[in-house]
């Protein structure tokens, strides 16, 4: 799984696609965010125009303290903090050193899954997916490619017009940098071309 999601990023940069939006919030069907950004509050960064029922949102943090209460990595959000359902699609903060992540699952506009006890100082991986697999639609969370929580959603929805938070505006920022983050499912070209990169890279070795 890391060597897939390190070609898709490879892939959009070559190819321009989902570019940044840090000055820009025109909506867009998928958003790719390269280079390394601190959070700060209130910090818009891209509107999204559908997240689907299958999605993929990764990114990594690289946390330099920790402090009380919930501090704010990056919200997904229809328009306000906690109001309805689709306003925490994902939410995710750090509370208690642990990674605290908020979905819209099975009629409860707040349900959560928290991590283990984070490090400081160092990239965490984090893929917050959900896809349809054997007829369910599975929610999940992986952190450094490991997968911590799953879950069936059977009120699985999409949103539309999704506002994009590197620090949203109701907390305060957690300290810390994020960087390549990306989200929305994977076009077909993309899944085309990464199928033709270990093509070749099985026949002419890994540094093609």
């Amino acid at each position: 799984m890391k060597k897939i999601l390190s070609f898709v990023l490879l892939f959009m940069v070559i190819h321009g696609l989902g570019e940044s939006l840090a000055s820009s919030v025109e909506a867009r069907e998928y958003v790719n965010i390269e280079g390394t950004h601190t959070l700060k509050k209130n910090n818009l960064v891209g509107v999204l125009s559908k997240l689907k029922v299958k999605f993929n949102v990764f990114f990594s943090i690289k946390l330099n303290s920790f402090s009380d209460g919930y501090k704010s990595v990056l919200h997904l959000t229809m328009g306000e903090d906690n109001e309805k359902y689709g306003d925490r699609i994902p939410g995710v903060w750090i509370y208690n050193q642990r990674l605290y992540v908020v979905f819209a699952i099975n009629g409860n506009k707040n349900s959560f899954f928290t991590s283990k006890p984070l490090k400081l100082g160092q990239w965490t991986h984090i893929s917050i997916t959900q896809d349809i697999i054997r007829g369910k639609t599975k929610f999940g969370v992986y952190i450094n490619y490991g997968k911590e929580y799953e879950v069936e959603n059977f009120n699985a929805q999409e949103f539309t017009n999704v506002k994009i938070y590197f620090g949203d505006p109701w907390y305060e920022a957690q300290d810390g940098l994020i960087k390549n983050f990306w989200v929305n499912e994977i076009p077909d070209k993309v899944k085309k071309s990464l199928k033709k990169d270990a093509i070749q890279k099985k026949k002419f070795g890994p540094e093609f």
